[in-house]
């Protein structure tokens, strides 16, 4: 999905003859201003995956999202937080680099980008920053998988708490009951998820034939899937099994898991306070973890796992076709409520 701005279509709007009635038609029938919502790919990359929009007016014409990709604005009105998007290689292999030492650094300036948000409540804001900077601490040093996996049972267990909370119409919920302090007696496997929950992802919309044109490497880790280890894939003992073989031979790969994860959360955990969806923001990134992480394994089987570079090339790919399309995305989430259906507190 690529948003649009209010000037990006007034600029599209002013084109003539075929190139208008192209751009109108990407434009349309949205419920958001963007091209490319649930279609797959953009409509403009030509056959040899370059933007005909580029090729034919220039960089400037393009809409600002492609010209600034792959850096990530995020304006809350009281402040703007900037980052990289690890859906670019080079992003990845930063994250990757700084896994465990990730900090936002503070300074001054006009905001780069519109308000991303229409909510005016500061202290809900001030709240959520807290929880952020609390679960992201609780994430930090993370380097075994069953650790990870409690971190991820308190964050989904207290997602459902404040989510329950505000459907109530309760305030103030976050400042009376803490992240920091908070406990939970769930222990779902939410990493790594149970092999039920791989199977239904993969027989979403989220794997299509015509990634072997648009996405060659992912297409070749979802061909992995279902060509060479789909008995795997359908086992859950075999699955356990290979999981304790990849991590005592990859020792990086939770560490690694769990910086995915905490980056996941700087970008879209504030994304909750415009949409109140907490409990579907925070599984989500869990989702895409695990998801990364069943790809390192089965790509281990085919070739040495290069890290961190053969993980950033996973990390990329996966993103640019599950983390910019909604409608793959509530698919995901409808997967794993499937398996582990949500108890809203």
């Amino acid at each position: 999905m690529i948003p649009l701005t209010a000037e990006d279509k007034s600029r599209f709007k002013q084109e003539r003859g075929l190139l208008r009635l192209s751009l109108n038609g990407a434009m349309s029938s949205r419920d958001i201003l963007c091209f490319n919502k649930g279609s797959g790919s953009c409509p403009f990359h030509n056959r040899n995956g370059l933007c005909s929009l580029q090729l034919k007016k220039g960089h400037d014409f393009i809409p600002e999202a492609c010209r600034m990709f792959p850096r990530f604005y995020r304006n809350y009105k009281d402040f703007e937080e900037h980052y990289i998007d690890p859906a670019c290689p080079e992003a990845a292999r930063l994250l990757l680099e700084n896994a465990g030492k990730m900090t936002l650094t503070g300074s001054f300036g006009e905001p780069l980008s519109d308000p991303c948000t229409t909510n005016d409540d500061p202290c809900l804001l001030n709240d959520m920053v807290r929880v952020r900077t609390a679960i992201l601490e609780k994430l930090n040093g993370i380097d075994d998988v069953r650790t990870l996996n409690r971190v991820f049972n308190a964050i989904r267990s207290y997602s459902s708490l404040l989510q329950g909370a505000y459907l109530k119409g309760e305030n103030n919920v976050i400042s009376s009951y803490p992240f920091d302090s908070f406990t939970t007696s769930d222990d779902l496997p939410l990493f790594p998820m149970n092999t039920g929950v791989f199977r239904s992802i993969m027989n979403t919309s989220f794997y299509h034939m015509r990634l072997k044109t648009t996405n060659p490497f992912l297409y070749k880790l979802c061909r992995l899937y279902f060509d060479k280890h789909y008995d795997l894939m359908s086992s859950q003992a075999a699955w356990e099994s290979a999981v304790s073989d990849f991590v005592q031979k990859y020792k990086e790969a939770a560490g690694y898991s769990a910086a995915y994860y905490a980056y996941y959360l700087y970008l879209y955990f504030l994304k909750s306070y415009e949409d109140y969806s907490f409990l579907r923001n925070a599984s989500l990134g869990m989702i895409h973890t695990n998801m990364i992480f069943m790809f390192s394994l089965l790509l281990s089987y085919e070739e040495p796992l290069l890290y961190p570079d053969s993980l950033a090339d996973i990390i990329s790919m996966y993103d640019r076709r599950a983390c910019f399309n909604d409608e793959i995305m509530d698919e995901m989430y409808r997967c794993l409520d499937l398996e582990y259906p949500n108890r809203i507190s």
